[in-house]
């Protein structure tokens, strides 16, 4: 079981730009990031809250070597939540990716806001 693309809903390609051009952080940087704070979330995204007009993202630059790290983070995750990897994987692993980076958008105004939530996730 692999990952396919993602396609990132339009408010989140929007909002990458933005976050890249004040913090300087690549979006696959914050992504990985915004998608583990939503693993964590107990509850289930709905994948049809997020349209798919943003960017379309390759699993290997996504989440570049780490990738089977991230691939057993959210199959753990499916089986947590009881769907079918086989036909939940995308469509869930686009919510979370979602879900994740508009929630950790308003956070983060600088470089320094995302070190110091990167600090604060580190210490739970």
């Amino acid at each position: 079981m692999k990952f396919s693309r993602v396609i990132t809903s339009s408010r989140v390609q929007k909002n990458l730009g933005v976050l890249r051009t004040k913090t300087g952080l690549t979006p696959n940087i914050f992504l990985r990031f915004a998608f583990c704070m939503s693993l964590k979330d107990p509850s289930i995204p709905n994948p049809d809250e997020h349209n798919q007009d943003g960017s379309e993202l390759v699993p290997a630059v996504l989440f570049g070597e780490h990738e089977p790290i991230y691939l057993a983070l959210m199959l753990n995750r499916l089986k947590k939540d009881k769907l079918d990897p086989e036909i939940y994987l995308h469509k869930m692993t686009r919510a979370h990716l979602n879900r994740g980076a508009i929630a950790v958008w308003p956070r983060i105004n600088d470089l320094s806001d995302f070190y110091e939530l990167v600090k604060e996730e580190r210490s739970v």
